[in-house]
């Protein structure tokens, strides 16, 4: 790899270039502070600031598998299902009578509900050839009527093991969903940046068609995408049981245009190629403390979902413009 193509592929992850969204989210993000304090000062409480980073890590986990897909230049619909169907299946399996699974195998059952939806997905898209919003319509839609199937009622989950994934703090004042995410991210945030396979995905996002002719075997990275998104998936649905003590098929409902939201706004191109993990993990923050702050001045839920409809097709529209700009400037 040249310099010069070497630089402009760094140029594309480097969280502080001139193109990178990062900066402006942080300055939104203090400033969000600033507004919601000032409305309420519960709003910066060590109390209220706790439940906000207890309520991160689920999106935030969710939010690094479909980055992962959409740096291919795809997109993974079906990622509340398959939170949905994991969560049921953990909470199943605590409910079988006269036998008692261990934890270890409980969780890895769920993380191989993630697999298998992701590797389901990835064949449909890279050796069937099905477009990958079609396709990952489908499974949402197969998968949330499984779960509905299955679970219509909650199947409650006693086990204090297993509620303390979900509800437990490190040091007392950090929860330990945050503490996932955060490792999580930075996880993949390596991978991405620093290992062959995170670099051809980014280039595969960025020029399919090119990273062919290189010799990057797309199908692999774009099959490996959606397994990962299926994972992460599974991982949240894991601890979304673990922190409601039960699993019903409605979960996950809405989660994948939340979760597509936090990646657009945090700079993830839908375009492909572009985009850093630094800015999903703010904008994770700013998405998960807006949703509090609305809470603690009142507004109703009703209008809390508009105002997310609202950010999403805010986020849609600069990202379009940043892509028309990036083609004006090559042209």
């Amino acid at each position: 790899m040249n310099n010069r193509v070497k630089d402009s592929f760094w140029s594309k992850i480097n969280i502080f270039n001139k193109n990178s969204i990062t900066p402006s989210l942080i300055i939104v993000y203090l400033a969000m502070i600033i507004f919601f304090s000032s409305l309420n000062p519960l709003f910066v409480s060590l109390q209220n600031i706790k439940g906000i980073l207890a309520n991160l890590g689920i999106n935030g986990i969710m939010a690094v598998g479909l980055t992962v897909v959409i740096l291919t230049g795809n997109f993974d619909l079906s990622i509340g299902s398959v939170l949905g169907v994991t969560a049921v299946i953990c909470a199943k399996l605590f409910n079988i009578q006269n036998a008692t699974i261990p934890i270890p195998i409980i969780i890895l059952a769920g993380i191989m509900v993630g697999v298998i939806i992701g590797a389901l997905n990835g064949f449909l898209v890279t050796v069937v050839g099905i477009n990958s919003i079609i396709t990952t319509l489908g499974t949402l839609a197969i998968f949330r009527g499984l779960a509905y199937m299955y679970a219509t009622e909650a199947s409650l989950i006693y086990n204090d093991r297993f509620l303390f994934i979900g509800r437990g703090y490190l040091f007392k004042d950090i929860p330990l969903t945050f503490v996932y995410m955060i490792a999580i991210i930075v996880i993949m945030y390596l991978i991405l940046r620093f290992t062959k396979f995170g670099r051809n995905i980014y280039f595969t996002g960025a020029n399919f068609y090119a990273s062919k002719l290189a010799g990057i075997n797309t199908r692999r990275n774009i099959f490996v995408a959606f397994i990962i998104s299926g994972i992460a998936a599974s991982i949240g649905g894991i601890l979304m049981s673990s922190q409601l003590a039960f699993g019903q098929g409605v979960f996950g409902i809405g989660f994948e245009f939340r979760i597509l939201t936090i990646c657009v706004l945090g700079g993830i191109s839908l375009a492909g190629g572009r985009g850093t993990l630094v800015g999903v993990l703010v904008a994770t923050l700013i998405l998960g403390s807006i949703s509090n702050g609305l809470t603690l001045i009142n507004v109703p839920i009703n209008w809390r979902e508009t105002f997310q409809g609202l950010i999403l097709i805010i986020a849609i529209l600069i990202d379009s413009i940043r892509v028309r700009r990036r083609e004006l400037l090559k042209s």
